[in-house]
C-alpha cells in the first residue's frame, strides 16, 4: 500500500556512465537569449502552476489522512510524514521561483557581492542537499563533489549563485533514479564556470528546455511545469549576472548542465558595503 500510495502522490519522482570531457568551445552555442521575460504569465504556466499547487495539497491531504489512520504502523507514519514534508518544501519553492522571476521583471534583481571561499561553499551547499535524497528516496544517487574544483577565494554573489545551483541540482534529481548527481567550479579565461552533472536520463528534455522559444509546446508535452519555473528563474538570475548556461551530454543519456559568470577580483568602486538581495534562498 505504500509504494502505491507513493506513486499516486510523489511528482519527483542510469548507471554510473563517463562523465563528459570539457571543451574550450563557445559556451554559448546552444545559448538562446531569453527574449521574453514575461513567459511566467503566459496561460500554459499559470495553468501549469494550478496543476502542481493541487497535486502538493492533494498529497498533503491524502498522507495526512494515512497517518492519522488508527491501523498505520509506526514506520508507515514516519513515512507518511516524510512525503507531507516534501510536498510543503515543493510546493514552498514552488512559490518562491514563481514570484521571484515576478520581482526579477518588475524592478530587476540586486546584488550581493561578497567574498567568498568556493569549494568551502560548495561542500556547504553538498551538505544541504544531501538531505534531499534521503527525503526523496533516492538513496541509489550520489551526490559528489568534482575533486578538479579548487578552492580560490573569489567575490561572487553567492545567493544567486546557490539558487541556481539548487535549482540545477534538483533538476538533475528528478531525472536520476541512480548513479550520482557531481557539482563542481572551473576557472576558465577570467570567467567562473559552475557545472551540474548527472548520470539521468533528462538530456534530451533538458536540451529542450533550454533551447526553447514556445514555453507553452513545451509544457503540453512534458507537463513539468515545476522544473520550467524552476529553470526560468535561473536563466534571468545568470544572465543578471552576465552570464551565459548551456548544456551537454554526459554518458548515453544524462546532462551536463553548465553556468558561467565573470569573476569578480574587487568589490565595485564605492560599493565597501555589499548591496541586499531581493531573491531569497
Amino acid at each position: 500500500m505504500v509504494n502505491n500510495t507513493r506513486k499516486m502522490f510523489m511528482t519527483f519522482g542510469g548507471n554510473m556512465e563517463k562523465t563528459s570531457q570539457y571543451v574550450d568551445n563557445d559556451e554559448s552555442e546552444n545559448m538562446k537569449p531569453l527574449h521574453n521575460t514575461d513567459m511566467l504569465n503566459t496561460p500554459s504556466i499559470l495553468t501549469g502552476l494550478s496543476h502542481e499547487v493541487r497535486t502538493y495539497m492533494n498529497s498533503i491531504v491524502a498522507f495526512s489522512f494515512l497517518s492519522n489512520n488508527d491501523n498505520c504502523t509506526e514506520n508507515e507514519r514516519k513515512e507518511y510524514n516524510n512525503h507531507i514534508m516534501n510536498s510543503c518544501d515543493q510546493l514552498i519553492t514552488l512559490f518562491d521561483n514563481f514570484l521571484d522571476s515576478a520581482l526579477i521583471d518588475s524592478d530587476g534583481p540586486r546584488s550581493t557581492i561578497t567574498k567568498c571561499r568556493l569549494n568551502t561553499l560548495l561542500k556547504e551547499v553538498l551538505s544541504d542537499l544531501n538531505n534531499s535524497i534521503s527525503r526523496f528516496d533516492k538513496n541509489k544517487v550520489t551526490l559528489m563533489l568534482d575533486e578538479r574544483s579548487g578552492d580560490d577565494d573569489l567575490y561572487i554573489d553567492k545567493e544567486k549563485i546557490i539558487r541556481v545551483l539548487k535549482n540545477l541540482f534538483f533538476n538533475a534529481l528528478e531525472n536520476t533514479e541512480s548513479g550520482y548527481i557531481k557539482m563542481g567550479y572551473s576557472k576558465k579565461k577570467n570567467r567562473l564556470e559552475f557545472y551540474v552533472i548527472d548520470s539521468g536520463i533528462g538530456y534530451t528534455k533538458n536540451q529542450e528546455l533550454l533551447t526553447c522559444d514556445n514555453i507553452a509546446k513545451y509544457l503540453g508535452k512534458y507537463q513539468n511545469t515545476f522544473t520550467t519555473v524552476s529553470f526560468i528563474l535561473s536563466r534571468k538570475l545568470i544572465e543578471s549576472m552576465d552570464g551565459k548556461i548551456w548544456i551537454r551530454p554526459n554518458g548515453l543519456n544524462g546532462t551536463a548542465m553548465y553556468f558561467s559568470v565573470p569573476e569578480h577580483n574587487v568589490m565595485k568602486k564605492g560599493k565597501s558595503e555589499p548591496v541586499s538581495s531581493r531573491i531569497a534562498i
